[in-house]
């Protein structure tokens, strides 16, 4: 509980466009817990399949909706960011799935944590588990090394979250997670050592492989690593132009 004798509301925002079936499943996930100070909010893309169907069947526990045109999946979060009323915030996109008890977090909100994070369990497009991410953050540099957090298990404080830079179409929430951590020091975070959310692969991050590279080079070199900037553009290079044909043709002659 807070010192006002209520627990902290929390948000939590879903972006969508043209998933109905995807939607379906996060809002029965959201339903199947129970959280006496929570907001749910649903920001779609101006769908044409049935996601509105979807959204106005399941009034009852969203608390507010928008559909309209949008310029990518983080202006829709920032959308989401506007209209939030919650102490924190938590973004779960159309598929991803709610697995923590939110109740089992009250201890740690009331800190006032900039950054609350957890476990996700990382799904495979087969329903099976791949692996579970998310481990204690012992450098804000982690974060400029690769992506060491899920960010469906990331509860953001409303009030220091800002924007996501939408110039990153792709690891927008990666370079905002970075500048929390840096502005506000590691020990602004806390690090909860349950799973909160389930995260299916396959996303819009795995099918734009290039243009996510070009945006980790850019966002390196924004934070000032020109040479390790380099250094990672130079492995991507030899992975994509030597590794992989080679391990292609090695295939073709029946060696693996």
């Amino acid at each position: 509980m807070s010192r006002s004798g209520k627990v902290p509301r929390i948000s939590i925002i879903t972006v969508v466009r043209n998933g109905a079936s995807d939607l379906a499943q996060t809002i029965a996930s959201v339903r199947a817990h129970h959280y006496d100070n929570l907001e749910y909010l649903v920001i779609d893309g101006a769908s044409t399949d049935g996601t509105l169907d979807v959204i106005r069947a399941n009034e009852d526990i969203i608390s507010s909706w928008l559909s309209e045109p949008d310029a990518g999946i983080y202006d829709a979060m920032n959308k989401g960011i506007a209209r939030a009323t919650g102490d924190y915030l938590l973004f779960l996109n159309a598929r991803d799935e709610l697995v923590v008890d939110l109740n089992a977090l009250v201890p740690v909100l009331t800190e006032g944590f900039v950054m609350v994070y957890g476990k996700a369990n990382m799904i495979r497009e087969d329903g099976t588990l791949s692996y579970v991410k998310g481990k204690p953050l012992k450098s804000a540099n982690k974060l400029l090394r690769g992506t060491p957090l899920c960010h469906q298990a990331i509860l953001y404080r409303k009030s220091a979250i800002g924007r996501y830079d939408t110039r990153y179409r792709i690891i927008a929430d990666r370079v905002l997670t970075y500048e929390l951590v840096k502005r506000h020091g590691l020990a602004s975070s806390c690090f909860v050592d349950m799973a909160i959310a389930r995260y299916h692969e396959g996303g819009y991050s795995r099918q734009n492989q290039l243009n996510w590279q070009r945006e980790e080079y850019q966002f390196l070199r924004a934070a000032g690593r020109h040479v390790y900037a380099e250094y990672k553009r130079l492995g991507w290079w030899y992975k994509l132009w030597i590794k992989q044909p080679l391990a292609r043709l090695r295939k073709g002659h029946g060696r693996i």
